[in-house]
């Protein structure tokens, strides 16, 4: 599966990257969400402190028809990916096996 990951910080960043790779994934990444992507199968995204990034992740679900997989921790951007019906792993604990395990349910 070709997986886009969209985190601006850097350490987590390079951890999801890692370890999607590992898992057989292509992976491209990004600080920021950008205004075009490369082609891709998934988009895994942190929204951002106070979920700045929803409306840019709405776009890119309506522009590209791709699935997205939210990635935070803070708890107002999960409140609003569950009223959205986004699949979200949480980042603080971080589990690989959880990841890969909803990549997988996602890509069935």
């Amino acid at each position: 599966m070709h997986i886009a990951v969209i985190e601006e910080e850097l350490p987590i960043r390079d951890i999801v990257q890692h370890a999607l790779e590992l898992g057989g994934h292509k992976v491209d990444v990004y600080p920021e969400t950008p205004e075009t992507l490369s082609p891709c199968d998934l988009v895994i995204i942190e929204p951002g402190e106070q979920g700045q990034a929803f409306p840019a992740i709405w776009r890119l679900m309506q522009r590209h028809h791709l699935p997205v997989l939210i990635l935070t921790f803070h708890e107002w951007n999960i409140d609003l990916a569950q009223k959205l019906r986004l699949p979200i792993i949480r980042k603080i604990p971080f589990h690989l096996s959880q990841l890969l395990a909803m990549i997988e349910s996602i890509s069935a």
